[in-house]
């Protein structure tokens, strides 16, 4: 294995940039500290063999007293090289809770998918070495397949795209071409603090073990090599099931197989988590999650929360969605003249239809399941209890108290739009009237969609 680290050169950039997806523009990512500066000045060189247009932006962090000095000398390298060029202050909250640095990151990038419509390409300066202390961190932190194939080349940003064309140099190296082209550039003072994490890694930990183990980041990105050529299998594994099972967006089918194969399991909700932009499952309450799905023999309420996510399991079907309460059903009168009534933000709203529909006489009413003196409807001659309908409708016990529950002069007459008393389902249709339910929580649209032909009455 060769220690000699790859040159970097305009023209190899050029031929990465075609290696990766065509794009419409370029928007450089741009601290004017050495990485970037390289970048942007080979960007540059070959702006006219790209035939797209090339921009910068920088974003001001406010953090350090020399923060507007250095927005000053990357706005006169840009002006000095014809490169149109953004600036943006953001301020970090010192007590978001995050950290500093990981709250300064998050709106850093917040600012700049702003710039990045469909068809733009951020492109940023991370690059061989970046690549081998992320994999380290993620290491500590006790990643997966997926934290170990640490920092893709491409993918989604915004509404477009974020490429890192560097990953293939070393840091080294693009100071060498900075030096090669009499191209000065900024020192970041806090690149030097070690309570950061990963300058801790950069400074103490990869020269360390550089000096036992020599070109150790090479040695780490083939370890990155492999993870990411596992994970991509994985990925297709993950896939094929979910291709299979997923019933909406926010509801998969689980088997049998899954939950007797735990690792399949966790690795069809990390995928599917990915997919719908949910943050990470922290692995230790996935672990948790899948250990009490086995125990419940996937039939029982089971749920996980993190970072305003949830998980719930229902009769060996998961439901995802934000970790908020869903506003219950309110209690509404129903007036005679109105054909139509709110429901609130979830549930919508229910509707009288018809060429001439009516409202029946009497105190017509929506309540929740919470709020309704009845709990059975009259139908084929027996009282059904709202327990056993809501089973059988699959209403998660979660999501019951959003359902509507109609009642007439007090008595329970209609369970949502698809479930009805058999004395009101006649006098609808001797009404030529029609109930619907139009909810606007995605989740209680499934349930609504999908009551099949033995439950929606005729």
């Amino acid at each position: 294995m060769s220690n000699r680290p790859l040159a970097f050169t305009a023209e190899r950039l050029l031929h990465i940039l075609r290696s990766f997806p065509a794009v419409d523009a370029y928007v450089v990512g741009f601290s004017g500290g050495a990485d970037s500066t390289a970048l942007l000045h080979a960007l540059n060189a070959i702006a006219n063999q790209l035939d797209v247009p090339v921009s910068a932006v920088h974003i001001n962090h406010g953090l350090h007293e020399h923060a507007d000095l250095w927005q000053k000398q990357c706005e006169d390298f840009c002006r000095l090289h014809h490169i149109e060029l953004v600036c943006k202050k953001i301020t970090a909250d010192k007590n978001s809770g995050k950290g500093l640095e990981a709250e300064a990151r998050h709106l850093r990038y917040e600012a700049i998918s702003t710039l990045v419509r469909p068809g733009v390409c951020l492109l940023t300066a991370h690059h061989a070495d970046d690549q081998a202390e992320t994999l380290l961190l993620n290491l500590m932190r006790g990643s997966g397949v997926d934290g170990l194939s640490a920092m893709p080349d491409s993918r989604p940003f915004g509404t477009g795209l974020l490429q890192r064309p560097l990953l293939a140099f070393q840091n080294s190296a693009l100071r060498d071409y900075l030096q090669e082209n009499n191209i000065a550039w900024s020192e970041d003072p806090s690149n030097r603090q070690l309570d950061h994490d990963r300058n801790f890694v950069r400074h103490e930990i990869i020269p360390l073990l550089e000096e036992r183990w020599p070109g150790v980041s090479k040695r780490l990105l083939l370890t990155r090599k492999a993870m990411t050529d596992a994970r991509q299998l994985l990925e297709r594994v993950a896939d094929e099931y979910l291709a299979h099972n997923l019933v909406h967006p926010q509801v998969l089918v689980i088997g049998t197989d899954p939950c007797e194969n735990p690792e399949l399991l966790k690795l069809v909700i990390r995928r599917w988590m990915k997919q719908s932009g949910s943050t990470s499952i922290p692995a230790y309450r996935l672990e948790e999650f899948c250990e009490q799905v086995q125990q419940t023999h996937r039939n029982h309420n089971v749920k996980v929360c993190w970072d305003g996510w949830a998980l719930h399991l229902y009769k060996q079907q998961l439901f995802s969605h934000r970790d908020r309460e869903l506003l219950p059903c309110p209690t509404v009168e129903w007036p005679a003249t109105e054909k139509s009534v709110e429901l609130g933000a979830d549930a919508g709203h229910l509707a009288l239809q018809g060429q001439n529909p009516v409202t029946p006489d009497g105190r017509f009413a929506v309540n929740c399941r919470t709020r309704s003196d009845e709990t059975t409807i009259h139908r084929d001659g027996h009282h059904k209890s709202l327990k056993n309908l809501f089973q059988s409708a699959g209403i998660p016990t979660w999501l019951r108290d959003c359902i509507p529950l109609c009642t007439l002069d007090g008595k329970l007459v209609a369970m949502g739009d698809w479930c009805l008393d058999e004395h009101f389902a006649n006098w609808l249709s001797e009404n030529h009237t029609c109930l619907i339910w139009r909810p606007h929580n995605p989740l209680l649209k499934f349930l609504q969609a999908r009551q099949s032909p033995e439950i929606v009455d005729p």
